[in-house]
């Protein structure tokens, strides 16, 4: 029996193409996809089966494009940054927080390897090499950003499980000993504040964070009943201005606050509706005010050799030490600080006074 005779090219390039119908529109209309074969009409055929085979299962058990096509951590880690965070969060958290700990740590660990192949021992060494470089802190960030990358991934059937859920890390790295003020170092600087810097004084006495102090508008004061209420905060753009957003953590919470500095505020000017405004009555930007904070620092310090200079956080853990060091409880201490949640709190603050401690404990 004579063979076949092979059927010639039809494309002009000397290649092969077969037009399969792949599925329909929702009108009933076919939906066409060309396949292309360097061999012969039969394998372009050959590929259009396949695809389809591909799309059957795709369909069929709630897959994606990804998985068949074996998609990398680094990439899926991408897309998890594009899709699932930079438009939901506000610049400088996406950029500190997700965006450094992703693509200057965890991706060029991890690299090009199958997402699907990462298992729980290999994201445990990575924590086990991390934890004797970075802070606890830090390491929670990357703990936060790698269970959410896979958590997601898990959601878009990438994986079955996820790898990151057992994993267990400790910080080797030595803290640094935060600088606090004692009780008479803090009225010493509150009085040096009143006429030099009032955002201080406001910090010092309600442990207010940095942007949520430049946020506080008059409306967010209630001189009757002596209370400040915690409603947005303010963080300086990557590029340039200032963005308003709610406080860290969803931290709104209203606290009470003291007759003098209530009579402090009433001696302020109300030229803008933001309570510490810029010169041009808008929002102060953050970097700005920690300028001028170290400004005023230093001829505070200068004038009272004995204070070490605080930045605006130190200034915020000095409030919340102070609290602690008089005796308030630890749920208080949360509320007041705006934690998320009682363990910041106790890990921060416990352990931190020891004349606190002793005076608790009565001993003498």
């Amino acid at each position: 029996m004579p063979r076949p005779k092979k059927v010639a090219p039809n494309r002009a390039n000397g290649t092969y193409e077969y037009k399969a119908t792949i599925g329909r529109e929702y009108d009933g209309k076919a939906i066409r996809k060309s396949f292309y074969s360097p061999i012969s009409l039969e394998d372009a055929k050959r590929k259009a089966e396949e695809y389809k085979i591909k799309r059957t299962v795709i369909d069929t058990f709630g897959a994606t494009e990804e998985t068949a096509s074996d998609i990398s951590f680094a990439e899926w880690s991408k897309k998890w940054l594009a899709v699932y965070k930079k438009p939901y969060v506000t610049e400088n958290t996406y950029l500190l927080t997700y965006e450094n700990f992703v693509v200057n740590h965890i991706i060029p660990y991890f690299k090009a390897a199958k997402l699907k192949n990462i298992r729980s021992i290999d994201i445990q060494r990575f924590f086990d090499q991390k934890q004797k470089e970075l802070s606890q802190s830090s390491l929670d960030k990357l703990h936060l950003c790698l269970f959410g990358i896979f958590d997601k991934a898990i959601d878009n059937d990438l994986i079955v499980k996820n790898p990151v859920k057992n994993v267990i890390y400790k910080s080797a790295k030595e803290k640094n000993a935060k600088k606090v003020w004692t009780d008479e170092q803090i009225t010493l600087a509150k009085v040096f504040f009143a006429d030099v810097l009032p955002e201080a004084v406001l910090m010092l006495d309600t442990g207010l964070r940095r942007g949520e102090m430049l946020g506080l508008m008059w409306s967010d004061i209630d001189f009757e009943s002596k209370t400040l209420t915690v409603r947005r905060s303010i963080t300086d753009k990557q590029h340039g201005g200032v963005e308003i957003s709610p406080p860290k953590m969803e931290s709104y919470r209203t606290i009470p606050i003291q007759t003098s500095l209530c009579e402090l505020l009433t001696k302020l000017p109300r030229s803008s509706e933001y309570v510490f405004p810029n010169l041009l009555n808008t929002v102060q930007s953050p970097h700005t005010f920690s300028k001028r904070l170290k400004n005023a620092m230093k001829r505070l310090c200068e004038q009272y050799l004995e204070l070490p200079q605080l930045t605006a956080h130190e200034m915020r853990h000095t409030r919340g030490t102070q609290l602690r060091r008089n005796g308030v409880d630890i749920y208080t201490i949360q509320k007041i600080m705006g934690h998320k949640n009682i363990n910041v709190t106790a890990n921060i603050y416990v352990h931190d006074e020891v004349e606190a401690t002793r005076k608790a404990a009565n001993i003498v």
